[in-house]
């Protein structure tokens, strides 16, 4: 069992009555919920008690944390998303924060403590390349901007 200070069985439970997992609102609620009782991060031994316990695959759960932003895995306290849409500078901003933090997108760069994800066009092409750093977008991003972001000097 894990230490938490709350009633995770009972968290399961209401993730159940709610419709999860097939619910995938209800699930975002239960992992959520788990995020906040664990100090603002989803430990990897956390989604393997809930796969367990709805008989769902961990990748399918790590595949729902990437997709969501306001969940978090364990040791990512920032998520870095990076706009490469086809017409975007942003492709280069990309590359460099691969080759910077030693990062792929998908993966979590250990060097800067963030997750990092390429997207699609984010719709700010006139004031690109964008980035969004925890959420917030950067229009005009530069290796600078990420760089002031990553060692928390925005």
């Amino acid at each position: 069992t894990m230490p938490w200070n709350f009633d995770f069985a009972e968290a399961l439970d209401r993730c159940r009555r709610l419709g999860g997992p097939a619910d995938q609102q209800a699930l975002l609620t239960l992992l959520q919920e788990v995020q906040e009782h664990c100090g603002g991060a989803l430990p990897m031994e956390a989604l393997e008690e809930i796969a367990c316990a709805f008989s769902l695959r961990v990748s399918f759960l790590s595949a729902m944390v990437r997709r969501y932003p306001s969940l978090r895995p364990a040791g990512a306290a920032h998520r870095l998303t990076v706009c490469c849409g086809p017409r975007c500078a942003g492709a280069r901003l990309a590359s460099f924060v691969e080759r910077t933090y030693d990062v792929r997108s998908g993966g979590f760069s250990s060097k800067g403590g963030f997750q990092f994800e390429r997207t699609g066009c984010q719709k700010a092409c006139r004031h690109g390349p964008c980035i969004t750093w925890d959420g917030v977008r950067y229009t005009g991003a530069t290796p600078e901007r990420i760089r002031s972001l990553v060692t928390k000097k925005p």
